[in-house]
């Protein structure tokens, strides 16, 4: 073998540790002790010349090195694997594998309905999906890409939008007859996802209610759980759109009037730069992309009609920014 690559069975080792970041679950999936795990990861270390992981407590971290090298590593693996499998060593295994996080919400709502879609477009592949309100670390968890919820300003990563967000309230037909204007939700009850917590006051203050005390409130830890509960006519929600278009279409759900409120950030997806041309990547990213043009498209005959749409401050804020820019 040319000395100039690092021995396998380390590179093995490492790729087990650096997937499950853990030295313990590579010893059970490679059926050795932890300490062999940790012997040829050392080997690797040394054969490199640079430490590959940060040893904490009880936790192991790839060191920025690491996560590159892993990156590289992964491929490699993925690429005999699948020549291994065109050559028909290995039928039975999967081509390559991809770990996703993403917030519940869209999770739930848009990523398990229609991933038998994706799996098709990519025979062979075995996706893990997590769900998850905490941002995917990529420099801590083993994952391959990322549904987060912010500005896209990630160091280090690649993003791209998926889609705006906007906000307007949903109830059950049953309920709608109450309300006839934002006023009448005092009389009802408002429910409230803890996960953006100023969206009722934001949304209060743009249909032009800013001091408005709801009678009766219900807090909730996700927007899956608030929008549940208004389709079962517990009370009022916010439904987030484009992603609630789907449920206005079956008509359990309604959206009595607007405004429509735009949220300060959107739904991205994230992935390390060193894989954003790996082309599971690219197909996963352009299969989001679809959804949420039918996710618009969805939403479009359910607007509410009533009110104009408004800009919270913070979004008028960033619309001034992008202006300047």
């Amino acid at each position: 073998m040319s000395k100039r690559l690092p021995p396998l069975l380390a590179l093995e080792a490492f790729d087990a540790a650096a997937r499950a970041l853990s030295f313990k679950a590579a010893a059970a999936e490679l059926n050795l002790t932890p300490s062999a795990i940790s012997h040829r990861v050392k080997q690797l270390e040394q054969h490199l010349g640079l430490p590959l992981f940060r040893r904490l407590n009880r936790e192991i971290r790839l060191t920025e090195a690491g996560q590159d090298y892993f990156g590289t590593v992964r491929r490699a693996f993925d690429q005999v694997a699948q020549v291994s499998l065109r050559l028909g060593r290995s039928p039975q295994q999967p081509v390559e594998e991809m770990r996703l996080s993403a917030v519940p919400h869209f999770a739930a709502g848009w990523i398990i309905p229609h991933l038998e879609e994706f799996l098709n477009r990519r025979p062979g592949l075995r996706v893990y999906v997590e769900s998850s309100v905490r941002n995917a670390d990529f420099a801590r968890d083993a994952v391959d890409a990322a549904v987060r919820y912010g500005d896209g300003s990630w160091p280090g990563l690649a993003t791209t939008k998926l889609t705006d967000l906007s906000v307007a309230p949903v109830c059950t037909p049953a309920l709608l007859k109450r309300l006839r204007k934002p006023a009448d939700l005092r009389e009802v009850t408002l429910i409230h996802f803890t996960q953006f917590p100023q969206s009722w006051s934001e949304w209060l203050a743009a249909a032009g209610l800013p001091a408005f005390r709801p009678g009766r409130e219900v807090f909730v830890d996700s927007v899956t759980q608030a929008i549940d509960a208004a389709e079962n006519g517990l009370g009022i929600a916010l439904g987030i759109a484009p992603l609630i278009g789907p449920r206005l279409a079956t008509g359990r759900l309604v959206m009595p009037f607007g405004p429509l409120v735009p949220l300060q950030h959107g739904y991205w997806l994230a992935c390390r730069k060193t894989e954003a041309n790996r082309p599971a990547i690219q197909a996963l990213r352009d299969w989001l992309l679809e959804l949420m043009q039918r996710a618009e498209a969805a939403m479009k005959p359910h607007r509410p009609k009533r009110l104009a749409v408004a800009k919270t401050p913070a979004a008028k804020k960033n619309a001034a920014r992008r202006s300047v820019r």
